[in-house]
């Protein structure tokens, strides 16, 4: 087998014919790769789902004709060529295999940088559904303070459209520290959303809002979401109260209230049980948190 320094000398004196014209194959097989399986197919899948984990589950090894090549080894080269870099992105533009398209977009993915940010909101721009969803794709890689990303989103989003896709979009507005004023749009969107009819992007709209806002503004959407008439907002609704710092009485009277109804499920008994551990309980709402908990128990199959 080459050592390692033969294979990145070949690399960097070959790479840009022979990585731009050779399709991209993980490789996991045999004594040098991990045990674990993983196929081009599911990585192509992996890179054109907008996710917050950029980098998760790369393959190890992608082959460049007769070569096996880390995919790390590829991705220091691209991160330290620009014009490297540029040749990757080009060749993506111009791919239509959708294995090798995916596996091009898997690398942009793992370099990031202000290049591929460009790239990516290029992407974004584009008419194609394919081009914008794997330029969302790469945004995932950025965080929200970045205005350009923020902004993108947010235009997306007053597009309106396909509730799944805009659920998609929600899930990608994740909290970062920033000025009050740059948050003050995303929190007044996610506001509107938490009122959608479609009650799936009700649901992630209302979680997400939870993250970004404590004030009565998300109180309020939060209290209303607890009482909605689906389960995943109702669901949702007491994850966002349970990942948040926003307390009030009445959103402890509705989690006591659900914990204590046998006509709950026993999910949202669960759940409303949990939650209430973190908020402070008089002596009659602990003996009603005490009945709910044991009662979640015994759902649960852990009664004694």
């Amino acid at each position: 087998m080459k050592p390692a320094s033969v294979v990145l000398i070949a690399l960097a004196s070959a790479a840009l014919g022979a990585v731009l014209g050779g399709a991209y194959v993980a490789r996991r097989d045999g004594a040098a790769a991990p045990a674990t399986p993983d196929t081009a197919a599911a990585a192509a899948s992996r890179a054109t789902t907008p996710a917050h984990d950029a980098s998760a589950a790369l393959p190890d090894y992608v082959s460049i004709g007769s070569e096996r090549v880390s995919f790390e080894a590829l991705r220091r080269r691209a991160a330290s060529d620009p014009a490297f870099l540029r040749g990757l992105m080009q060749r993506y533009r111009d791919q239509t295999e959708p294995v090798a398209r995916g596996e091009l977009l898997a690398l942009l993915n793992a370099v990031s940088g202000e290049e591929v940010l460009r790239f990516a909101l290029s992407l974004t721009a584009s008419t194609r559904a394919e081009d914008e969803r794997d330029g969302l794709a790469l945004l995932a890689a950025y965080p929200m303070d970045r205005a350009e990303v923020r902004d993108t989103l947010l235009a997306k989003l007053g597009q309106g459209g396909d509730p799944q896709r805009m659920g998609e979009l929600v899930a990608m507005l994740t909290p970062a520290t920033m000025a009050s004023e740059d948050a003050a749009p995303v929190i007044a969107e996610l506001a509107t959303l938490a009122r959608h009819p479609d009650p799936a992007l009700r649901a992630q709209a209302v979680l997400q809002l939870a993250q970004w806002d404590d004030g009565e503004q998300a109180e309020d959407l939060l209290h209303r979401a607890i009482l909605d008439s689906s389960a995943e907002v109702r669901a949702k609704a007491i994850a966002g109260i349970q990942g948040s710092h926003i307390r009030s009485d009445r959103l402890k009277e509705a989690l006591l209230a659900i914990a204590a109804d046998p006509a709950s499920s026993a999910a949202d008994r669960g759940a409303a049980t949990f939650a209430l551990q973190q908020f402070r309980l008089n002596r009659a709402e602990y003996g009603i948190w005490r009945r709910a908990q044991a009662q979640a128990d015994a759902d649960s199959g852990e009664g004694g």
